[in-house]
């Protein structure tokens, strides 16, 4: 059952990992129900937000929709479900994580497809904040694994660092792409920086 500005769309099994020269037919697939439009959007503008700022709590909304039913979408669905361009899309996704400190559930992020670089600053930003890591899974939609493993390269990725070893090595010891190292690099902290090089290697 429908509710009034709802949709039903196919969006891939949170799953549903990809993997080399799989097709999207080859793909399973599940139905999601997705709130194109709600009275939180009106509500929203009632309250001063500009279309940007509602057309961010949208996407946030939709992605969240989906990966609740047990689906992710990508961009380029949310971008033809809600009429605008995939580039406009990413910005809205990126700057609402930024500005919010969360992590949204869209394929990027779930199955670690493209260059989603924000996702692991945000995991590791609050690391170094002493957040457990428990929490950290629930607010970023990953499970406690996947951010143990972003934790354990970043501890890698400051050991080697403090050894003065450059960013290219770094990339090629512990294969990991060269923008990938260069920001762990900046969110290095100070305060656990002994602490963190010392149990690199745990």
């Amino acid at each position: 059952k429908l509710d009034v500005g709802q949709v039903v769309w196919w969006a891939a099994h949170k799953d549903e990992y990809p993997e080399r020269n799989k097709t999207i037919e080859n793909t399973r697939m599940v139905p999601v129900i997705l709130s194109i439009a709600c009275q939180d959007d009106l509500k929203l503008r009632l309250d001063g937000y500009s279309a940007k700022e509602v057309r961010k709590f949208k996407v946030a909304r939709i992605l969240r929709e989906a990966y609740e039913q047990g689906g992710v979408l990508n961009q380029a669905d949310v971008s033809l479900l809600i009429g605008v361009s995939t580039g406009t899309i990413g910005k809205d996704i990126k700057e609402f994580q930024l500005e919010n400190e969360v992590i949204l559930p869209y394929r990027g992020t779930i199955h670690d497809i493209g260059p989603t670089l924000t996702h692991k600053k945000i995991i590791i930003q609050q690391f170094v904040r002493n957040i457990p890591t428990p929490e950290i899974a629930r607010r970023t939609s990953h499970s406690e694994e996947a951010c143990d493993r972003y934790i354990k390269g970043f501890k890698k990725v400051l050991k080697l660092h403090s050894d003065k070893i450059p960013v290219e090595n770094i990339a090629s010891e512990l294969e990991m792409s060269k923008s990938l190292v260069r920001e762990y690099v900046t969110i290095r902290p100070n305060v656990l920086y002994i602490k963190i090089s010392s149990s690199a290697s745990s």
